[in-house]
């Protein structure tokens, strides 16, 4: 990003337990939240530049006004390759490194700057209360609420624990700052609750709650939203290192260039309205074909809202129409794998954008759907038992059972006809699965005899003059998911189309003895 005339600041890596940012244009990038009030401030600087221009130090300038007024909190050689800032109190602060050349000029020159690095300090725990009622027929209502300017609703864990069970068990609700769920307690006595919830620095916050009800003798209902433990596929989170004295990104000191520099553009998100929950579309895949080339991989299609797959990783891509004021806050993925008896939480698409990259542990038949929550935390509920895919994607990463029966010259009439048997078999078959080849050599060159055609068990050849006198023949067989076996034939062919005839040449008298 430009700094008046001269030179630029570039936020990289956060390091240790920062999150990732980049640099805009039109202001400081996303805030870097942390708990610790002391952090390191690391840079990268390029000395033959720093060389020419005779640098004599780096000034690392602070604002906790946004700007209002500009302070030099600390400076040091260029040489040093860091700066240790001691925040005095929570607050957010704007950062950027000053130049002092050879000559004593600045660059930039001040005394406002455009920002190049936020931090958020915050060592305050989140407020968070839980609110038991109890409601007729022996249900129970849990409320809770969490208030923080740096919340991080997604943290949030939910646990009760009702008479007739010795464990907490999780509570299963969409994430949110408010809300509230209720269940039946099938019999009387202390209903206990507790949960968590942290903001974006870490910071932790414990409650719980107690309530004494009167039973409404029904069965303790299922969770009616899904499964959390992702038993099905993974979908790993990376985890974060922490240290006493945090880094936050590096950033380059001003240094005068003679090339513009060109702004980053700025990022792109899909968005949705909340109550509008995206398609997941197919176009991820290609097109299913009727003769696609020997030995190729890949997927096909099989029916308007089922997908069958070679591979256990692939993509889901959606689509999402039109968008709230509020935009969108998250996009998460739920997989069934027994058609929507039973669902469970994949995990978020971290950039909200098509494709959704998925991975499953094993092969077998995959049911998905999304939900989208707005940015202002609304969304529709999470799939229940019974409801059905959206999509469904079987993975079947086994090529089919071939065998070649046997390969026979015809007779007579038939002389010219070579009788190919086969028999197949696989769970998904493909529309056309059988494809022939023949060649004089078993290692190829192989010559189409017939391209994909239905499973039929033979084939009759007609073959001409030009066809060698000795063949082999290949027989090959795919499924829907593009996996494909091929059997060769172990003997040669003989193939002789030439009828035997004779003719009378002479007479010869046989004399008497």
């Amino acid at each position: 990003m430009r700094l008046g005339m001269y030179g630029f600041l570039t936020l990289m890596t956060v390091c240790l337990a920062l999150p990732t940012v980049s640099v805009r244009a039109a202001g400081p990038a996303k805030p870097v939240v942390t708990n610790k009030q002391r952090f390191r401030i690391p840079f990268k600087f390029d000395a033959d530049a720093l060389q020419k221009m005779k640098a004599r130090e780096l000034q690392l300038f602070v604002t906790r006004n946004r700007g209002g007024n500009w302070e030099m909190a600390q400076s040091i050689p260029a040489q040093a390759g860091k700066f240790e800032f001691q925040a005095p109190a929570d607050g957010e602060y704007w950062f950027v490194v000053r130049t002092i050349d050879g000559q004593g000029q600045a660059h930039p020159p001040g005394p406002t700057f455009e920002p190049g690095l936020m931090v958020v300090v915050d060592t305050q725990q989140p407020r968070f209360d839980l609110k038991l009622e109890s409601l007729p027929a022996g249900k129970v209502q849990l409320s809770w609420q969490a208030n923080d300017p740096n919340l991080d609703p997604a943290s949030l864990r939910l646990e009760y624990m009702q008479p007739g069970s010795i464990d907490w068990q999780a509570v299963s609700v969409i994430p949110r700052n408010v809300g509230q769920t209720s269940w039946t307690c099938p019999q009387a006595g202390l209903v206990s609750v507790r949960g968590s919830i942290s903001d974006l620095a870490n910071n932790a916050t414990t409650a719980e709650n107690r309530l004494q009800v009167a039973g409404g003798g029904e069965a303790i209902p299922k969770p009616q939203i899904p499964d959390l433990r992702q038993p099905i596929a993974t979908n790993p989170a990376p985890s974060l290192a922490t240290n006493d004295i945090p880094s936050v990104p590096e950033i380059k000191p001003a240094i005068p260039s003679p090339r513009p520099i060109q702004a980053m553009p700025p990022g792109q998100f899909i968005t949705t309205t909340p109550a509008q929950q995206p398609e997941i579309t197919q176009d991820r895949w290609p097109a299913a074909t009727s003769t696609p080339a020997p030995n190729s991989g890949g997927s096909h299609l099989a029916t308007s809202r089922q997908r069958v797959v070679s591979t256990r990783a692939f993509q889901l891509g959606y689509k999402v129409d039109d968008v709230g004021p509020s935009g969108v806050g998250s996009v998460e993925l739920f997989i069934t794998q027994d058609n929507g008896r039973r669902w469970f939480r994949y995990g978020e698409d971290t950039d909200r954008t098509s494709p959704f990259d998925v991975k499953v542990n094993q092969d077998g038949e995959y049911g998905f759907t999304i939900r989208v929550h707005s940015g202002a935390g609304l969304a529709n509920d999470p799939p229940t038992p019974g409801e059905l895919p959206s999509m469904t994607v079987i993975v079947d990463q086994s090529p089919p059972a071939l065998e070649l029966l046997s390969v026979e010259q015809g007779r007579g009439a038939d002389l010219n006809q070579i009788q190919i048997r086969w028999r197949t078999q696989d769970i998904h078959p493909s529309d056309k699965p059988i494809s022939l080849y023949y060649s004089a050599n078993p290692n190829g060159p192989w010559e189409p005899i017939s391209t994909w055609r239905q499973d039929t068990g033979s084939f009759s050849w007609g073959v001409g003059p030009g066809v060698p006198a000795q063949i082999y023949i290949r027989v090959m067989s795919r499924d829907s998911a593009g996996n494909v076996a091929k059997v060769d034939s172990t003997q040669p062919l003989m193939v002789d189309l030439t009828r035997p005839s004779a003719r009378i040449i002479d007479v010869e008298v046989m004399t008497p003895r």
